[in-house]
């Protein structure tokens, strides 16, 4: 990341809120306070030092203008009390922290401490230290090497990744600190705990840390394990995180959830708010009961929502839900038990995959609005998606629904809705409706590809030359497409020389149009005239050229399209008219016309 002096003033704003507000969990008290409340006693916060990797010119003294380079040298130069603030990089560093300091990370992600393969990464010898925002990776590879390694008492270690190739992830061998919040992976071995007299996670609600290797359930669905994780001498993180800290974030207050419903359910997530949710299988049953957006984010759709085979997985009960990037799994088997059930106005489900529950979406009774699009819907025990009765304005439109067990799509006396541009692929019925709905985008963007469609296109337009009949009802699609629809503009458009056309032309007037119908017979010069259309990005251009030329005569961008032909023709007499329109898709399609030119 690019840390540049211009960010003094952002530092020096946010600095207050930083220390105020760091160790706040959602529904608690800070650790600050729950330390005390426990008899320990915390240093008042003293100045602020900064250390930044990229300063390697100098001069360095710590201040935001010119930071140390290195995290030794502002633990060196503190006093008791300081704050150092640490500035994204990469650390190569073997720390030993021998005053009483709060050592604060900008992005634990990207601040990173490595011993590269060598000692302790962080070694704690005094008393009432804060450790928080970093990677902390790479120790050497020996029993007295550790990623964290705390000889004192009092000290707290939180929201840290301890990762990769440490030895011990934390060596603890005094008692009495308080470690959670962290995610601990991937060590050889993970935490231990000497003594067994500190504390390894926040209590509950808050929870403890997150262990890759921790193999308990979550049946509660709190995002705690049931059973503790052990950190050695009888010592235990008794609340372990399934998910690693920071896995569900909402983005306008940037609290973290130990759940996706923890943090619909928090009194500061309001309407039109953001909750992301990184990688992970989420053993869920999540209720949106506001207007916001729930979105996966990391690698595609590798966020997964199970419910365990019980009930609906994801439920929405408010207008103006957008639910997106998710693979949603594993409802019960009930008749009503869905993926997503949808009783909402103007919602939106985008981009997810719907696979292996009972029925995939439902849209519940008055249901309007709502927008189905670019979802794999398949292998569902009994319908992909299920409108009911009353449902009405709804698009499904760019997905693929494929082997559900039942229908496809199946509509019951729901009216108005469209649907087009899917994927309908070896369901056991492709779709039923007994409605009144619009199952194509007309011509020339067409309706859905059916996979038992047996239509032919005689005039190679993409599209089956007679409609495909929706089961139960009298309703078509009247535009079936004849290969799968795979995204965006990929229909050619429509163009067609309208004038000249067959007849006798003198000078641009025509003549004999009944007696010269097969012929085009042209005397001096000619306004050559274009229809072009298309129905999804519109036409970006129409090139005009004659007979066998690479290069066009004329480029016309905007309508009417058209172009006065005057080179007269002296030796040949038969010519070729080309007209090539585009879209702005970069689709391309053309009409021709053989003529006699003369003059």
């Amino acid at each position: 990341m690019n840390k540049t002096r211009h960010r003094k003033l952002i530092y020096q704003a946010v600095f207050t809120f930083i220390i105020a507000g760091l160790f706040i969990i959602p529904g608690s008290t800070s650790v600050f306070s729950e330390l005390q409340k426990n008899g320990y006693q915390t240093t008042e916060r003293g100045s602020t030092i900064y250390v930044d990797d990229n300063n390697t010119a100098g001069p360095w003294d710590g201040s935001i203008d010119h930071p140390y380079q290195f995290i030794q040298d502002g633990i060196d130069h503190a006093t008791d009390g300081d704050i150092i603030y640490v500035l994204n990089g990469n650390y190569g560093e073997n720390l030993v922290i021998s005053k009483s300091l709060t050592l604060i990370g900008e992005e634990k992600e990207n601040t990173i401490i490595t011993g590269e393969w060598f000692g302790t990464v962080v070694k704690i010898i005094a008393e009432d230290v804060t450790v928080t925002g970093f990677t902390i990776t790479q120790s050497g590879s020996n029993s007295n090497n550790a990623g964290i390694m705390i000889h004192t008492s009092h000290n707290i270690i939180t929201n840290n990744n301890i990762k990769k190739n440490n030895f011990y992830g934390l060596y603890v061998i005094e008692e009495n600190n308080t470690i959670y919040h962290n995610n601990i992976e991937q060590n050889y071995i993970q935490a231990f705990d000497v003594i067994g007299g500190s504390t390894w996670d926040g209590g509950y609600p808050s929870g403890g840390n997150y262990w890759s290797y921790y193999t308990g359930t979550d049946e509660n669905e709190d995002g705690m394990g049931e059973i503790p994780y052990p950190t050695g001498n009888n010592s235990a993180d008794n609340y372990p995180l399934i998910h690693p800290y920071g896995s569900v974030i909402n983005e306008n207050t940037q609290e973290i959830f130990m759940t996706i419903q923890g943090a619909i359910d928090d009194s500061d997530t309001q309407c039109n708010h953001i909750v992301t949710v990184k990688n992970g299988v989420y053993w869920e049953h999540v209720s949106i009961y506001k207007s916001l957006k729930l979105e996966g984010v990391g690698s595609y759709l590798d966020v997964v929502i199970d419910g365990r085979g019980t009930g609906t997985v994801v439920t929405i009960d408010a207008n103006d839900v957008i639910l997106q990037e998710v693979l949603i799994q594993h409802s019960g088997t009930e008749e009503n038990d869905a993926g997503v059930r949808v009783n909402g106005k103007n919602c939106s489900i985008i981009d997810n995959i719907i696979y292996k529950n009972f029925q995939g979406i439902i849209l519940k009774q008055s249901t309007e609005d709502t927008q189905i699009t670019d979802n794999e819907i398949t292998g569902n025990g009994w319908n992909g998606i299920t409108l009911q009765s009353g449902c009405k304005a709804n698009h499904i439109f760019e997905n693929t629904i494929a082997n559900n067990n039942y229908a496809g799509i199946g509509f019951t006396e729901a009216t108005n809705n469209y649907i087009f541009h899917n994927n309908l692929k070896s369901n056991r019925h492709q779709a039923y409706d007994d409605g009144a709905n619009i199952w194509d985008d007309g011509y020339p963007s067409g309706g859905n590809y059916w996979s038992d469609y047996t239509g032919t296109d005689s005039n190679g337009d993409g599209f089956g030359d007679t409609p495909y009949a929706i089961p139960e009802g009298i309703n078509t699609d009247s535009y079936p497409l004849m290969a799968p629809y795979i995204g965006g503009d990929t229909i050619p458009p429509m163009v067609k020389i309208q004038n000249p056309s067959n007849g006798l032309y003198l000078w641009g007037f025509r003549l004999f149009s009944s007696l010269l119908k097969q012929s085009t017979i042209i005397y001096g010069p000619i306004s050559i005239e274009v229809e072009a259309t298309d129905a999804q990005s519109d036409i970006a251009q129409v090139e005009f050229l004659i007979d066998d030329s690479v290069t066009p005569e004329f480029i016309a961008t905007q309508p009417p399209y058209s172009w006065k032909w005057s080179q007269p023709s002296l030796l040949f007499h038969k010519h070729t008219i080309i007209v090539i329109a585009y879209d702005h898709a970069g689709n391309s399609n053309f009409d021709m016309l053989e003529v006699r030119k003369y003059l």
